[in-house]
């Protein structure tokens, strides 16, 4: 089915360009996992890729593409799916006005709270090959802090890795009417009950699988399972893009943050996200709950 009739937002720098969702060609059901960087995207990419299959014994990495990235070459990401016969994933980083809206596709949004996706990312940069030695990341806490939290957005030099890049994501789907065919969960509440999440997210899809099969979609992908296997759920993890691949799965869990940024840079990031959202958005983005 066409896209609907609708201008999307170009984001464009670094990994992304959504210019390449122009080669991209939909079909029926296909589920879009679209969140910003280190929010949970592999593991619901994957609880996803296995009710796709409705199986466990499948390799995400080689299924779940990410059109809208500098990454893979646009022709083979295309080509990829367009071989597969099972519904499709696909993943992203840009909010939902960057993307294209297929009323038949299934999409499900994943936040984080902040300051966790912060602290998440400073490891997932440096574990990066591509990584610039002198990116704030790399520096103290409180270093990385300042740089996240004063960073402006910008369309055509787009960081996914700033505050503001996060804030711009969550409000793009949030806005009303959230259209039937959006999920949007949170990392907090798929720490707290991931077989309930993997629930929803079936749901969501329109399936009704048997609860076993639930159960074991639940069992393999937790954290030291994926961990275990990296190789099987990292993304690129055959193109060497990590400095190791285990450490993609670092440590899981939340309010990572806590007791490691100095008073003035806790300060600093409530002033900024307070001016950004309202109570109620902020209270959902930093702890969750159903939305």
């Amino acid at each position: 089915m066409p896209a609907l009739a609708r201008k999307p937002q170009r984001y464009f720098g670094g990994f992304t360009n959504t210019d390449r969702w122009e080669h991209f060609v939909s079909k029926p059901n296909d589920v879009f996992v679209s969140t910003p960087p280190k929010c949970g995207t592999t593991w619901t990419t994957t609880i996803v890729t296995m009710l796709c299959h409705g199986k466990t014994d499948v390799i995400p990495s080689e299924l779940v593409q990410w059109i809208d990235a500098n990454v893979v070459p646009i022709e083979e990401a295309v080509n990829s799916l367009a071989v597969q016969s099972h519904r499709r994933c696909i993943k992203s980083h840009t909010p939902f006005d960057g993307m294209p809206y297929f009323e038949d596709g299934a999409y499900i949004a994943v936040y984080r709270h902040p300051l966790d996706m912060m602290f998440s990312h400073r490891k997932h940069t440096i574990n990066m090959k591509s990584s610039a030695p002198d990116h704030p990341f790399h520096g103290d806490a409180d270093a990385s802090l300042e740089f996240f939290v004063e960073q402006t957005l910008d369309f055509e030099e787009y960081d996914d890795s700033i505050l503001e890049a996060a804030v711009r994501h969550y409000q793009s789907f949030i806005e009303a009417p959230v259209p039937a065919n959006v999920l949007i969960i949170h990392y907090a509440d798929m720490l707290l009950d991931a077989r309930g999440v993997i629930q929803r997210i079936s749901d969501h899809m329109g399936l009704e699988p048997d609860a076993r099969f639930l159960d074991a979609i639940y069992e393999v992908t937790k954290f030291g399972n994926m961990k275990s296997h990296a190789q099987r759920y990292a993304p690129f993890a055959d193109r060497g893009f990590w400095h190791d691949t285990t450490k993609f799965f670092d440590s899981g869990g939340t309010n990572k943050w806590s007791g490691e940024l100095s008073p003035s840079s806790v300060a600093l990031y409530r002033d900024r996200i307070g001016k950004l959202l309202s109570p109620a958005e902020l209270a959902w983005l930093e702890g969750g709950s159903e939305i």
